[in-house]
């Protein structure tokens, strides 16, 4: 993953921020049954799994408002589960979505 994996602009998608909020409350519970969680030393990265469970994509500007982060720093949490190929990006012109292989 580049480290220049942070959007050009600064735009939230509130429906997709509230989605995966409400699937992360439902599921918390839930997220210590999931082995390959093992593989995360942060609890911000099993909460990015979660919300693209609930959303299929995201943009870092969303991770950053759902995780209370910089775009820097949601970048930063995203980079681990990018390289073990866990999670895969597609560009937009002033974006970055990332999804959940």
């Amino acid at each position: 993953m580049k480290k220049d994996s942070i959007c050009q602009v600064d735009v939230i998608n509130q429906q997709n921020v509230t989605t995966a909020t409400n699937y992360l409350e439902k599921e918390k519970v839930q997220k210590n049954h999931f082995v390959f969680y093992q593989k995360f030393t942060d609890n911000k990265q099993i909460n990015i799994i979660f919300y693209l469970l609930a959303v299929e994509e995201l943009c870092v500007c969303d991770i950053a408002c759902l995780l209370n982060l910089s775009m820097a720093s949601a970048s930063h949490h995203l980079r681990k589960p990018a390289n073990q190929n866990i999670l895969d990006t597609r560009r937009g012109k002033n974006y970055i979505l990332f999804y959940k292989r």
